[in-house]
This record gives structure tokens, sequence and C-alpha cells, in this order.
């Protein structure tokens, strides 16, 4: 069996800004695609910037990333699974003999994949004193803290 990657590619908003959620509290936020993507400084984990827990940075893909990311594998599923029941068939329907076996199959269909795109909204920008990345959050009444998201620092 080999590995397939499969790449998802997410427009972000205006100002390249992409969502995220927290595994946690399920609170969005918004990271700029450029300093989430740096391969100069890469990280493991992340800070949600609302409650400050941390996980795995794969934990924080908003549910439209993993939506799509299951879409993708099931069309792949799909069109492996159709590759091979065509072979068995044309085997199948091959005259051998006295004996005839004929096989039809009915192809899978696939899912319905769609563009990822951030819209603008309505969210306050920080950037963290401590290690300079940006962070998107919707600050309102009632919030007191915002963390840094790469370095988990109150902003």
């Amino acid at each position: 069996m080999s590995i397939e990657n499969f790449t998802i590619s997410i427009q972000g908003d205006s100002e390249g800004y992409v969502t995220f959620e927290c595994p946690y509290c399920n609170s969005e936020f918004k990271l700029q695609a450029g300093e989430y993507q740096n391969d100069d400084g890469p990280f493991e984990e992340m800070f949600c910037p609302y409650c400050g827990l941390a996980k795995e940075k794969n934990e924080f893909l908003s549910s439209d990333v993993i939506e799509q990311a299951q879409a993708i594998a099931y069309n792949y599923m799909v069109e492996e699974l159709n590759k091979t029941f065509k072979k068995m068939q044309r085997s199948f329907n091959r005259s051998k003999g006295l004996i005839k076996i004929k096989m039809d199959y009915k192809p899978l269909k696939k899912v319905a994949t769609k563009e990822l795109k951030d819209k603008d909204t309505t969210e306050t920008g920080f950037k963290c004193s401590c290690c300079g990345r940006r962070v998107k959050v919707l600050y309102c009444a009632g919030a007191a803290k915002v963390f840094c998201p790469y370095c988990g620092v109150d902003i």
C-alpha cells in the first residue's frame, strides 16, 4: 500500500488570514497564512487565543478544512474502487469454455468538493510583542485576554 498526499488550498481573506478553530472551546480565530506556513520558524503546537490551551497545530484546523479533506479522501477511495471493479468486470466477462460468468457493477459516485475561501469579517488584529506574529480574534466586551497562538504569551 502506498501513501498518497493531497493538497488543500484555502484562499485567505483580503489580508491573507485563514480561519482556525480551537478543539477545546470551539472558538474561531484567524492567522496570517504566510506566518503559519513559514518554514523558518516551524512549530508543532498551537495555543488558542481565547482559552490559552495548547494542542498539536493540526487539531486547530477548521471544520471546513476537515470536511474538504474527508471529501478528497472519499473521492480517492471511490476512484480506486471503481478502477478495481472495472478490472474485475473485464476479467469475469471473458468467455472461458462452457462456463460463462457475467459481472456488472454500478460505479460509485464521488461527492462534491468546494473551493475554500475565507471572507472578510470583523475580527480585531493583534501582533505578539514576543514572537512578532499576528492573530485576528473577535475581541468583544468581556474578553480579558488574548493569547498568542504561536508562543502562548498574553498579548
